[in-house]
Parts: structure tokens; sequence; C-alpha cells
């Protein structure tokens, strides 16, 4: 089936263009925002060859795809009625309700958090290995550290990082459907060189009879969230109060007073201490030691197969934001990548289906490379008793890992390519290689002991 039959196809059982509010999609899945989930068909989709699994988490009817996801969602765009976009809302036919009560409160919440970080995902995880890249060259001698180029190079692999606020304004714009050429001053405003001229970060300055405080605002994803938030209701006031002579200019003009000092005197400290409550979560975490990254990475497999992974990455930036690297997440992360390589690689190893044979081979390949779904829903979750091996071998190789001090020192898919990377502040470089082999050893092992029903041979008549 081709890209453009199967994303026919996938549109057609969704419950078609007219029950489809948004489509976004991540590394691996098409994210569907559907007005009634009971309308799609779930078996028939699961069913198409190409299909990895269907997930209804955090709103989204998501279906996995694994790697070729973007060339499907490329073909399901074209079909989609959304304005052209990837994630405007059809605010014609949008009848999807926000579920009552503190509880559907905070699911919005946290899908809309969610939101303002997915779309950046890819530029945030290519910066990344631009740093990688250096680190590679530098580490074989290629490039100095000293040089004009490895300057320039960290420069193209952090300017994502510094200027965040600007990829969250715009990504909470269209999520909150507010404006976002407003969102994007906002941003600027915060980042403007002259208000970090002021004072040192910390210290107050005076915005008439009200105290700003000095916030280093570059890496910052909260302040644009609830700016943008606020913007929202903000905009309505001056769009009703400003005359239609003067509304082209009037109304983004009170838009930027009142949102931009109200993130400097109220919405920058808050969230600041937000942040810091992130941070004092983080050093908790730290405080378990390795036992920590082993939890982390036992949990991580059932989070993907949830759909709730992404929840981690506000967590993830504001980590990387205030201390610089990450000793938990990302390398318990790549723990639980490479234990479904090695799962899935015993698989492709002792079954004795041609087709399970194949599918396990370039699903351990894939693994590797940091896309863990067709491993795990193609074979380990699919056959049983490897996931249970992915479990187990997870949790023991993270607990390994965070021995060896394997430490991430900026955003990137944890991967076969991207290990060199997580070695810089290891004690020994071996245990560190060492550490990541366990994860790949030790469910392969307990894959072949522990067994699996191999698939019966399909017979063509």
């Amino acid at each position: 089936m081709s890209n453009k039959e199967l994303a026919k196809k996938i549109l057609e059982l969704v419950g078609g263009n007219d029950n489809v509010n948004s489509l976004t999609h991540c590394v691996t899945r098409l994210r569907f925002e559907l007005k009634d989930n009971s309308i799609a068909k779930k078996s028939e989709l699961e069913a198409l060859q190409d299909v990895l699994k269907v997930i209804e988490s955090n709103g989204q009817y998501q279906v996995v795809l694994g790697p070729k996801v973007g060339e499907v969602f490329d073909e399901t765009i074209k079909l989609v009625d959304t304005a052209a976009t990837t994630s405007i809302k059809n605010d014609a036919h949008d009848t999807k309700k926000t579920p009552a009560g503190i509880k559907g409160l905070l699911k919005e919440g946290l899908d809309t958090l969610i939101a303002c970080f997915v779309p950046s995902i890819p530029v945030i995880a290519g910066s990344g290995m631009i740093k990688v890249l250096v680190v590679l060259l530098q580490t074989i001698g290629i490039l100095s550290s000293e040089s004009q180029t490895a300057t320039l190079l960290n420069i193209m692999g952090d300017g994502v990082f510094y200027f965040l606020p600007f990829f969250i304004a715009f990504n909470a714009a269209k999520r909150l459907k507010a404006d976002v050429m407003v969102s994007m001053v906002i941003a600027a405003i915060v980042l403007h060189p002259n208000f970090a001229a002021l004072g040192e970060v910390g210290s107050f300055v005076h915005l008439s009879l009200f105290p700003v405080k000095i916030v280093e605002y570059s890496t910052q994803a909260l302040p644009l969230i609830f700016a943008v938030w606020l913007l929202k209701y903000v905009d309505k006031f001056a769009d009703r109060v400003s005359p239609d002579i003067v509304k082209v200019f009037l109304r983004p003009m009170i838009d930027i007073l009142v949102v931009a000092s109200a993130t400097f005197v109220v919405i920058g400290p808050i969230t600041g201490y937000i942040g810091e409550g992130f941070m004092a979560l983080c050093n908790f975490m730290n405080t378990w030691g390795w036992i920590a990254v082993g939890v982390n990475a036992v949990l991580f497999p059932i989070m993907v197969l949830t759909g709730t992974h992404n929840a981690t990455i506000p967590l993830l930036i504001q980590t990387f934001a205030t201390q610089g690297f990450d000793t938990v997440f990302l390398p318990s992360g790549m723990a639980a990548n490479i234990s479904e390589a090695g799962a899935a690689a015993a698989v492709a190893i002792r079954s004795k289906n041609r087709k399970m044979k194949a599918t396990a081979g370039s699903a351990t390949a894939s693994a590797l490379l940091g896309i863990t779904e067709p491993a795990l829903y193609g074979v380990n979750l699919r056959l049983k008793r490897p996931l249970i091996a992915v479990l187990i071998g997870a949790f023991l190789s993270g607990c390994i890992i965070g021995l060896a001090k394997i430490t991430a020192p900026t955003f990137i898919t944890p991967s076969l390519l991207t290990a060199a990377v997580f070695f810089q502040k290891c004690p020994s470089i071996l245990m560190g290689i060492l550490s990541l082999a366990s994860a790949f050893v030790i469910p392969f092992i307990l894959t072949l002991v522990l067994g699996f029903e191999d698939p019966k041979e399909e017979v063509t008549k």
C-alpha cells in the first residue's frame, strides 16, 4: 500500500474529514484530535499493514506508524481540511468540549503544556545532534574547542534553546487560538537585551509603581505559555473596546502593554518559582542515585504504550535550562530504547516465522536508532514475554547506567548514534560502554530464556 493510499484509508477509518478537529505528528505517530472518538474504527485501523498500534491518550487519537510517519502525514494533511496547517483547529466545526471539573481542567492543562512542546521536538532534537557532532569532532581531534568553527557550530546547536520562548509562543498561540504575531512580540520583549542589562538576575527594577524582577527568560517556556493564555482573553477585550477606525494599531497596542506588563510583574516571577519546583523534583530524584535511572527506565516503555511519554518534555527542557545536563530522564531512555532492541534481536534470531524474523530485525535497528515503536508494538508487546524481558532489562541496565554516571549534556534522542556524547562525564568510558551493552544483553538473554509463542507461518494456497 502506498503512502497516499494508507493516508486515505486512515482518514476514512478515523471518521473522515468531518470528524477531524486537528492533525499533528511526532517522530512516530499521527496525532488526531477528533470530534467523536467513538466514530473511529480502531480494530480496522490496527489491522492495516503499516499501522503498529492505535492509542487514545491526552485527548488525542494516536495512530502509531513508526519512521514513515512524516511521509504519511504529508499525504494525510492534503486530505484534511484544516486550513492547510498542522495544528489549527477547524473552528467552524469544533464541537469538542473540555471535560468539567478539576480532573478535566488538569487534563486540559497538561494537554496544552505538552502541545506547546511537541511540534518543536524535531528541531530541538536536530539542534541537539549538532552538539553531538561538535563533541565527536573534538573527540577524534578534527576540531579544536577554541576554534571559531566550534563556536559557530555550538551557536547553531544552542540557538533553539536560547530562543525557545519564540517557539513556545508560536505553539501556544496555535493551541490556544491566540494572536500569533502578538505572542511572538511578547517573546521578543522578554528576550530584549536591554531588559537583561537593567540589572543582575534576581534583582528588581520598577515599571512605574510595580516591581519587576530581572528574570533570565532565554530557554524558559512556562512564562510564555501563561502569557499567551492571558493574551487570549486580553485580546478579546482589546477587540471589543477598540473603534474600527483605529483597531489596526490600538488592539495590538493594548495587547502588548497589558500582557508584557503582566509578564514582567507577575507571570515571570511566579513561573520562576514553578521552575524551581521542577528542579526540586529533579534534585529529589537525583538523591535516589542509580535507582532513579532504573525506575524511570522501566516506566518509559509503559509511558510509550499509553502515549504519555511526551509529558516529561517540559521537565526535561527546564532541567537543561537550569542545570545544563540530565542524569536521569535521557539516560533512562537510553536503557529503555536499547532494551527494546535487545529483546527484538533475540526474537529475530529465535523465530522460525520469516515475516516475524524480518520485522524483528528491522525493529532492532530502529530501536538502536532511538525509534522503539516498531519493536514495542510489532514484536515485544505482540509476543508478550519479550516485553517482560524488556522491563526487567530496562530496570537492571538503568541501574547500571546510573552507577556508570551516564549523563546527557543536551536534549538528544537516546540512541546508538548519540551514545558517545553520554560518556562525557563518565569516570570510566569503559564502564559507560559496558553499561550500555548491558541494556542490550540482559533483555536479549532473558528473551531467549523466557521464550515466546512463535507466530505460525502463513500458508498461501
